[in-house]
């Protein structure tokens, strides 16, 4: 028994430190995979509502694109119509957020109505060209001065309703250096998550800072060129979103603040505590059996 008793506490060390590990894995584990699971739900739910912005603005254009009169204004060349009808477009749902809205004649800018924010000029010549589709959204890059501005562009066919053929197009669209709408509905409910959108790996636009998350903290997960990670106590992933069902060059960066990681540290000292109740449990034991052995040899 005293041999047995010998033994038994070099064990109970041994199975103390072997529970303060499991806790620690086991916790680092499951916190990780919350933490996980709550940046690609933030990620999800950013996708969702970029969709349904983009769905908005596609319906909106797409009538405007199809309004029988449209053709027939721009084959006469009346461009204070023009300018009625798209003036019209810009007060409806959703026309609001266009930074965007110009038609094009025979593959020539034409007329538009854009944010006074934007002095673009003769720089719409390289939108022009460089969205080749119809009827689908594409990003294009502006080169005004001094900075270059990358927007989200959707281009649409204006058909004449006399011959079928092609009297001009309709370009609407967002400007993402400094939409301040679009990043503050794709941060919408995001209590401890902020977020930047990211082209080729470079900031575009503001970002959306649901605390104080400090500019160093964005820099170093973009430097970083990871998928996801941690920084200064921060978790941080970088997923492409999602246009005409594809990933693109626009991407959306997460970054969650402390309040995530205290996450862990709460969960740890939890189940710390149950570990330490459970060895306090088998140094009781190994006492009460070392009196019960002391009282039987006297």
């Amino acid at each position: 028994m005293k041999l047995a008793l010998h033994f038994l506490l070099p064990l109970l060390f041994l199975l103390a430190g072997s529970l303060l590990l499991l806790a620690w894995q086991s916790t680092t584990r499951i916190v990780n995979d919350s933490i996980n699971y709550q940046m690609q739900e933030a990620q999800d739910r950013a996708q969702s509502r970029l969709d349904s912005y983009l769905t908005g603005l596609n319906t909106l254009l797409t009538s405007t694109a199809e309004s029988p009169a449209l053709a027939n204004i721009l084959l006469k060349g009346d461009r204070p119509a023009a300018k009625k009808i798209l003036q019209n477009t810009l007060s409806h749902s959703y026309g609001e957020y266009l930074d965007l809205l110009l038609l094009t004649r025979q593959d020539q800018y034409w007329t538009n109505l854009n944010s006074p924010l934007y002095l673009l000029g003769n720089n719409l010549n390289s939108l022009i060209v460089d969205t080749p589709y119809f009827n689908k959204w594409s990003s294009v890059e502006i080169i005004p001065e001094p900075i270059a501005l990358f927007s989200i562009i959707q281009r649409y066919p204006i058909l004449s309703a006399d011959s079928g053929l092609i009297a001009g197009s309709l370009f609407g669209g967002l400007i993402l250096n400094d939409n301040l709408t679009l990043i503050s509905l794709l941060g919408q409910g995001s209590t401890n998550k902020s977020l930047q959108l990211l082209i080729d790996d470079q900031p575009v636009g503001p970002a959306f800072a649901a605390g104080k998350i400090e500019q160093t903290i964005f820099e170093q997960a973009i430097a970083s060129n990871l998928s996801q990670g941690e920084i200064a106590d921060h978790y941080f992933s970088r997923q492409p979103l999602l246009i005409n069902g594809e990933a693109s060059k626009l991407q959306l960066l997460l970054i969650a603040d402390k309040s995530m990681s205290e996450q862990l540290a709460h969960a740890y000292f939890y189940h710390l505590l149950l570990a330490l109740v459970l060895i306090l449990l088998f140094i009781t034991t190994y006492f009460f059996l070392t009196i019960k052995y002391v009282q039987l040899n006297k």
